[in-house]
């Protein structure tokens, strides 16, 4: 049984990982309208999303900064698109990622990266606050999640920030979607539509999940992107938001 469930999560983690990147369903924005929101490159590529949270601090998930090169990321601020524009980062000073993180789990699955120098905030380019644990989000609440993943299956990155309203998924409801697996802690929330077609997944993985102008979840793993009867799986910032004050002091 326990070689099963190892099989069973091994299969479930790498279809996230494989058809994590993109925003399905979703429609174009500007970066006027979510101005936290940033892109991480690394190699010269897309790699995840992240959320401005001070002028110096940046959050994403852990899973995106796990076992990388520090210098080989890339971070762009205050631009629509995903290649121009805006102001970019280089010299990343500092990465931290959750203590308890677990990579085959996705739990704690939370990063901090330092830039080099302060932010210099505008209409353009600001911090989104952070819920705490009594911040109240209800099942059906509608929060939404940016980013410039794929617009399909095995296609380009979009060049144009997207963005996607979802419902957020009581906990019971999703802790029993994903039964089998036995993977949904208290540190993480699902968000989605049961009806699938309506997603995020891995290039839009570390973005944030914002609900009333509050970032409540980073989006952090699924089964496949947009699959029906799977919502997606995000870290629930007011579960680490104890840890982000520790690291970031924010």
């Amino acid at each position: 049984m326990a070689m099963l469930l190892i099989l069973c999560l091994a299969t479930l983690v790498a279809s996230a990982w494989s058809f994590e990147s993109r925003i399905i369903g979703g429609k174009s924005t500007t970066i006027d309208n979510y101005p936290y929101q940033v892109s991480i490159h690394y190699d010269g590529k897309l790699l995840c999303g992240g959320s401005i949270i001070s002028n110096l601090w940046i959050l994403t998930a852990a899973h995106c900064v796990y076992g990388r090169r520090r210098a080989s990321f890339k971070i762009r601020v205050g631009s629509t698109y995903l290649d121009k524009e805006g102001t970019v980062f280089t010299d990343i000073s500092t990465i931290y990622y959750h203590e308890l993180y677990d990579e085959d789990m996705y739990n704690y699955d939370v990063a901090l990266m330092k830039l080099p120098t302060p932010l210099k905030l505008s209409s353009r380019v600001k911090s989104i606050g952070l819920a705490t644990p009594s911040t109240a989000v209800k099942p059906g609440d509608k929060a939404v999640v940016t980013g410039w993943g794929e617009l399909s299956a095995g296609g380009s990155s979009s060049e144009v920030l997207q963005v996607l309203a979802m419902p957020v998924i009581d906990q019971e409801v999703c802790k029993k979607i994903y039964a089998r697996y036995g993977i949904v802690t208290p540190a993480m929330l699902c968000a989605g539509y049961i009806s699938g077609g309506k997603d995020t997944c891995h290039g839009d993985s570390g973005g944030p999940l914002v609900y009333n102008g509050v970032q409540i979840g980073i989006v952090s793993w699924g089964a496949q992107c947009g699959s029906v009867g799977f919502p997606g799986v995000y870290t629930r910032v007011s579960a680490i938001r104890d840890w982000i004050t520790k690291r970031a002091n924010v």
